[in-house]
């Protein structure tokens, strides 16, 4: 019962003109109140001031005819005057004292026996200090005034008003109240009421509108009929949900579609997959996580206008493919999203088959990679792909994209233009990789990495002119680590540039250290694409130079050639400044990337260093010595330097010595080694006594 009458409470507070009404009500009653408040106010103290006015007067008048009889104790003449003073119905008591503050005369109404003898202390006061004195109490107001007879005074006389007339106005402002209360309810209540319902008529299917739109319900059906502002406010409103609809179409459209290529993006693909996985119970299809390789080369050289243009153009043609190779094998509608950049991943539900899986993969892979007309451009870019399966291999969207998104990744790491199959050994090797991570950088904070030195090498005489640096590592956990495993992990975790500095330093130092027994060999130090991205490469390098104390053109800077045409504009930022110091730059791998003559002229390199793919086979394949035969002539026409990887035979050296190369390094000469195991060859080709070395450079 009480929970109904609370809800009907509640339900009739939310209409406007049950609020209206009552406010009004209250203000009125407020101010009905503040009036008759105000005027009982003004009635008192207006009465209290006669009260008090008449009591003094009162009081004066029986000192100025009374002066006599006190001195002489006249009691019954000082009677009869207050008897006389007492007859005023407000006069409650008329008393005569001495100038002691005894009573000898009242009127008979306030009379006490005669048996009493009375004091007044007030009385006394006034008759010694000759002062008026005014006493107030609930009921009554004394006024007590000393009678002077001869400049001194005989006595004092007193007169109590009674304040029953102060309490009749209490009542009739209560009356006045109550009256105003009964009216108020009784007449203007209705009226009221009836007047703020015309007033506020529709309010209350504004605000029901109000509160479905606040819970999304925007189609609504309100009527625009009543009069005044409240039906403009019906139509503003009205107006007001049909653009709001309209811009969260278009909100939803910003937020959820791809700007460039009108895909679902991220946030939308999320959505997709959790409702095509996570919630449909016994789902099963697949996942198509598609990376296109090196795309960054087309925005840097083309610009980010035809990179967005070539983009569209492939978003459409994955579209059409997998709308294509799918159709015919499931019924379920499939999803294609940009995740981000140059990713897309396509969710193919129904489909689980291993050998048609490989076979829509190819077929989308290789179609993906025809040439794309841009303008004036033909452009081909090739596509990596991971493929996964769900349930069995990923029981959740989240687990199911990350899955895929792992082997996409393989697949850019191992082999280029293919898909690669999501497996448990991917996860492995994740685990792996994060084991390495970990080590790598407690190996980084604890300095427990080491730099080997691989000696070049004149193949005309055999002399070692230099090494070149490189880092190993073996960790108490994982063993000896390969570069090629680890280097990678440093690149994505951002230890690269922590250990670059640590060889770049320790490479500076141990060459410093032959410097000072008088052996000026050279040394060549790695540098990592991702070191050439830092803005601060440039002065941190030159600042570590600086406090090495090594000469400059002592130091040679290794850049792989995929880096130097990924990155040419930042690679030639970078090198600039500190080439102009005198260290020496080389283009690392050169024939593995793309370089084009033109660029490789006008590029500040001094040192093309020829990969050892090409070496390796040059005793045996004719292609491959051609190949080799024509770098070195190249590099001779252009002024470079040389340094063949991977020499191993003699015969590959005389090959070298042949074709005019400048050094060679590899296992025929030395591995890569300690430093006191190469500074030990140094000095044994300088007939230098390791010993007497070791003490001339303390000294």
């Amino acid at each position: 019962m009480l929970t109904s009458l609370r809800d009907t409470g509640r339900s009739l507070w939310k209409r406007v003109f049950v609020r209206a009404t009552l406010f009004s009500v209250g203000g009125i009653l407020v101010f009905s109140f503040v009036v008759i408040g105000i005027k009982y106010h003004i009635q008192i103290s207006e009465t209290e001031a006669r009260l008090e006015h008449d009591a003094r007067q009162k009081a004066q008048f029986v000192a100025n005819i009374s002066a006599r009889e006190i001195e002489n104790k006249n009691y019954g003449e000082m009677e009869r005057l207050l008897n006389a003073v007492a007859g005023d119905r407000s006069v409650i008591a008329a008393k005569a004292f001495s100038r002691f503050g005894q009573e000898f005369a009242s009127d008979f109404a306030s009379a006490k026996p005669v048996s009493e003898t009375l004091f007044s202390e007030t009385a006394l006061n006034a008759a010694q200090e000759g002062q008026d004195y005014t006493i107030e109490t609930s009921g009554t107001i004394e006024y007590v005034l000393p009678v002077f007879r001869n400049g001194t005074a005989v006595g004092s006389v007193l007169v109590r008003m009674s304040k029953d007339e102060m309490a009749d106005i209490f009542q009739e402002a209560l009356w006045q109240a109550a009256l105003t209360v009964a009216v108020l309810f009784l007449a203007f209540l209705p009226v009221i009421a009836w007047l703020m319902y015309r007033a506020t008529a529709g309010i209350s299917e504004v605000t029901e509108a109000a509160n479905g739109a606040a819970e999304g319900f925007l189609d609504c059906d309100l009527k625009t009929e009543a009069p005044g502002e409240v039906g403009e406010l019906q139509s503003a409103f009205l107006e007001m949900m049909r653009k709001l609809r309209s811009n969260i179409v278009d909100i939803e459209r910003l937020a959820y579609t791809d700007r460039i290529t009108g895909l679902p993006n991220r946030a939308q693909l999320d959505k997709l997959a959790a409702k095509m996985i996570d919630q449909k119970p016994g789902a099963t299809g697949s996942v198509l996580y598609i990376g296109f390789d090196r795309f960054k080369l087309i925005n840097d050289m083309h610009g980010h206008h035809t990179g967005d243009a070539l983009l569209r153009e492939l978003a459409e043609r994955l579209v059409r493919l997998v709308d294509k190779a799918t159709h015919q094998h499931t019924v379920s509608v499939s999803a294609v999203a940009r995740f981000a950049g140059d990713e897309f991943v396509c969710i193919l539900p129904g489909i689980t088959d291993p050998a048609l899986l490989e076979d829509i993969s190819a077929t989308i892979l290789t179609l993906l990679s025809k040439p794309v007309r841009i303008g004036s451009l033909s452009l081909s870019v090739d596509a990596s792909a991971g493929v996964m399966t769900y349930p069995d291999q990923g029981g959740t969207a989240e687990e199911v994209m990350k899955n895929a998104n792992l082997a996409m990744y393989q697949a850019k790491a191992i082999q280029r233009g293919k898909a690669v199959a999501y497996s448990e050994s991917l996860r492995e090797q994740l685990n792996e990789r994060e084991t390495i991570a970990e080590r790598l950088r407690l190996a980084v904070e604890h300095g427990t990495l080491d730099v080997f030195y691989q000696p070049k090498v004149n193949p005309s005489n055999g002399e070692i002119v230099g090494s070149e640096a490189l880092l190993r590592w073996r960790d108490e956990v994982l063993g000896q680590v390969r570069p090629d495993k680890f280097i990678p992990i440093a690149e994505e975790r951002g230890l690269i540039a922590p250990i670059g500095e640590f060889v770049l330093k320790k490479a500076l130092e141990d060459t410093k250290r032959l410097h000072l027994e008088n052996m000026q060999v050279s040394v060549a130090v790695n540098v990592s694409p991702a070191q050439l991205q830092d803005p601060n490469f440039s002065d941190h390098t030159l600042r570590i130079i600086g406090e090495s104390g090594l000469a400059p053109d002592k130091l040679e800077l290794e850049i792989t050639e995929s880096s130097v045409m990924e990155y040419s504009g930042r690679v030639i930022e970078q090198i600039l400044p500190i080439r102009s110091e005198g260290v020496n730059f080389a283009i690392d791998d050169f024939g593995t990337g793309y370089s084009c003559l033109s660029s490789l002229a006008n590029m500040p390199f001094d040192t093309l260093k020829i990969d050892r793919s090409f070496i390796m086979d040059i005793t045996n394949c004719e292609d491959r010595r051609t190949i080799v035969e024509l770098i070195l002539m190249m590099a001779n026409q252009l002024n470079l330097n040389t340094v063949a990887e991977g020499i191993e035979t003699p015969l590959q050296k005389d090959y070298l010595k042949l074709w005019g190369g400048t050094l060679g390094q590899g296992y025929l000469w030395s591995p890569a080694v300690s430093f006191p195991e190469y500074s030990a060859m140094v000095r044994a080709q300088n007939g230098v006594d390791y010993e007497a070395s070791n003490i001339a450079v303390l000294h």
